[in-house]
């Protein structure tokens, strides 16, 4: 119960949407795999196209704050420029 509140919660909220989808879809996997089929595999749909736009997916939401904070795996917070140690000059 506490796992399919955290998911709602974070999903709501907008909140590490990709890491919260992730986890109801594998709660959702479990459901299937046990049975109960009715509108599951519809939302394992939506979740997968949640995972895969997670980048956009938190524009709106707690996200556009957040990510940036902790630091995304698509933008680089280390940069070389020129003049500094490490930068070589194309040739």
């Amino acid at each position: 119960m506490l796992g399919e509140l955290a998911v709602g919660i974070g999903l709501l909220v907008g909140a590490l949407v990709g890491i919260a989808a992730f986890f109801g879809a594998l709660m959702n996997m479990s459901f299937l795999l046990a049975g109960s089929a009715s509108v599951n595999p519809i939302l394992f749909t939506f979740e997968v196209g949640l995972m895969l736009a997670w980048k956009v997916a938190g524009y709106y939401g707690v996200d556009r704050w957040l990510l940036p904070m902790l630091g995304v795996p698509w933008r680089s917070k280390v940069g070389t420029r020129v003049g500094q140690p490490g930068h070589v000059p194309a040739s």
